[in-house]
């Protein structure tokens, strides 16, 4: 599934060509992926169409965790959600055949003759529309910080009060809006903390170092354009190579890029999880006790 890295370097692929451009016609093969916010209520076609910024110009991105929005000169926003398959790219030419053909549920006619389009096989992603960036920012609130600009102070808030695992934790997005399962993996191995620890029991030390980490993973996997495991490509129809850097996800029972020791692996609540007994050892970091980050580093 994308996550904020995937985001993030998307918005970044379609900001050069989508800024000032003016969205034309909207063909909405599968209605079922937009949802109306705000008082909307009526699913009339005009109204879907207005409510995805057809005949609008585009004045601004913005993200916020895993969600992108395209901001209208007249204020309305759409939010694009990826969800496990979802992509949204430039193209030219005839329409393609085949796969690539396939799962195309809202395509926008661009003024410069190319054409943005949303696909998602398994439509677990979508399409938000919203009045307003206020109404935006509201619904965007009730989400964690973003994760690519934690600060320790703020993350040492969102978790000490739980006894979560750590790694539950990071993933609940109302606590960290923007950490999936692979970079979750990658940061706490990083600041060398067990995926099992009680959330509460970290200490400053350790939430200043998985603060830090889980910026430098995010960041990392920003300038390489995200990682590409199977379906993810940016606005060009780029696969990310940050896949390349993973230091413990996807590689269980292979060697620790740090110590040598075979990388362990398991189910953890539903999620593939792989971290290294030796780096992240769970028996010595259990008992201690936790305290509050003094300032953000």
């Amino acid at each position: 599934m994308p996550e904020l890295p995937e985001v993030e370097h998307l918005r970044r692929s379609l900001e050069p060509t989508l800024l000032r451009m003016c969205l034309g016609a909207v063909t909405i093969r599968r209605a079922s992926v937009i949802t109306l916010a705000d008082e909307i209520v009526t699913r009339k076609a005009s109204l879907l169409q207005r409510a995805l910024l057809s005949e609008s110009r585009i004045r601004a991105t913005h993200r916020h965790g895993k969600q992108l929005a395209f901001e209208s000169q007249d204020g309305r926003v759409l939010v694009v959600q990826l969800g496990m398959t979802g992509s949204v790219t430039f193209e030219q030419g005839p329409v393609p055949r085949g796969v690539l053909g396939r799962h195309r549920h809202v395509t926008w006619q661009l003024e410069d003759g190319s054409r943005m389009v949303f696909r998602d096989p398994r439509r677990f992603g979508g399409l938000t529309a919203y009045g307003s960036l206020a109404a935006l920012r509201a619904a965007w609130s009730r989400l964690g910080p973003d994760a690519l600009t934690i600060a320790p102070n703020r993350l040492f808030e969102r978790v000490h009060s739980t006894a979560r695992p750590i790694k539950t934790a990071l993933l609940d997005q109302a606590v960290l809006a923007g950490v999936g399962n692979i970079y979750a993996d990658e940061s706490l191995f990083s600041a060398r903390i067990h995926p099992c620890r009680p959330a509460s029991s970290l200490t400053e030390a350790e939430v200043v170092s998985l603060a830090r980490a889980i910026r430098l993973a995010l960041r990392r996997a920003v300038t390489r354009g995200g990682s590409t495991l199977r379906d993810y490509r940016d606005a060009l129809g780029r696969a990310g190579t940050a896949s390349q850097d993973h230091a413990v996800y996807g590689r269980k029972g292979m060697p620790c890029k740090r110590c040598g020791g075979l990388l362990e692996g398991a189910q953890f609540h539903g999620r593939a999880t792989v971290w290294c007994a030796c780096c992240q050892d769970l028996s010595t970091s259990t008992a201690r006790t936790r305290a509050r980050p003094k300032s953000a580093t």
